[in-house]
């Protein structure tokens, strides 16, 4: 829609400065959609979404990852997703960074956080099949028993899939 991203970037923080009355009515009254969509889009506060998963197998173990590129290595499998459905892209994640094929069972949690700001969709799910392989963001796998956490999985991912498990063992 832009051409360069000087102007594009002028053009978006003058959208966010004019009142939000005048933009409903500009919007109301401005014939080309397309432009309407931009200046809506340029003038709404930005976030990521983030896709995590709560994946056991049978045994009822989680599957965390070991991510090369981490100082606490050990976490949930996820990412951030593409313009896709949220389920679709956990699968596609784990897919793409362990070889593994996931059933999604449904929503856990969403949770906002921030650095970058963010919302976090938390699945859980099956593990179907497939046989582990490395890639370049993760170099190993673990199916742990909940609470038996290793050592380098961040405290805030055992807060998380403590409180989570904890939850749906008491639905």
């Amino acid at each position: 829609m832009c051409s360069g991203k000087k102007v594009c970037d002028v053009l978006a923080k003058l959208v966010r400065m004019v009142p939000d009355k005048w933009l409903v009515l500009m919007y109301k009254r401005f014939p080309f959609m397309r432009l309407k969509n931009w200046i809506v889009y340029k003038a709404q506060h930005k976030f990521l979404v983030a896709v995590l998963g709560i994946i056991t197998n049978e045994s009822g173990q989680v599957l965390l990852l070991h991510h090369v590129y981490r100082d606490e290595p050990w976490g949930m499998p996820g990412g951030w997703m593409e313009l896709e459905r949220p389920e679709l892209g956990l699968q596609r994640e784990i897919w793409e960074e362990t070889g593994l094929k996931v059933r999604i069972d449904g929503i856990a949690r969403a949770v906002y956080g921030t650095e970058p700001n963010r919302v976090e969709l938390i699945f859980k799910g099956k593990l179907i099949e497939g046989t582990f392989r490395p890639c370049a963001e993760i170099s190993k796998i673990c199916f742990v028993r909940p609470g038996e956490w290793p050592k380098g999985l961040p405290e805030s991912q055992r807060k998380l899939l403590d409180d989570v498990l904890h939850n749906l063992m008491h639905l």
